[in-house]
């Protein structure tokens, strides 16, 4: 089959960027191009995943909480941790609230 010509506009920071990574990893742009277009052709479908940014904001949000939780367990498995009552929390926490508003 013959080769056909594709003509594509694209920032040229990001052309540049793209072709110094392409270059370290050995191909060129064309090759990667070539390479992106098989594989939808093959898999029927984007190789990668697309994605609104707030669904991004989403995964890094859940990706966070998460880190926070593993980090909680693991401050809670410390010895040195000191444990305190829920209402106890509350009531330092309103004393400190109450006495700021007479400041």
């Amino acid at each position: 089959m013959p080769t056909a010509r594709v003509s594509v506009n694209v920032d040229g920071e990001i052309k540049q960027n793209a072709q110094r990574i392409l270059s370290e990893i050995g191909i060129d742009l064309t090759t990667a191009i070539d390479l992106l277009l098989r594989t939808i052709v093959r898999e029927e479908r984007v190789p990668f995943e697309l994605r609104t940014e707030r669904a991004y904001r989403e995964d890094v949000y859940r990706h966070y909480i998460k880190a926070e939780l593993e980090k909680s367990k693991l401050e809670a498995a410390e010895p040195s941790t000191k444990w305190q009552a829920h209402d106890e929390v509350i009531e330092r926490l309103e004393r400190q609230r109450e006495a700021r508003s007479y400041v």
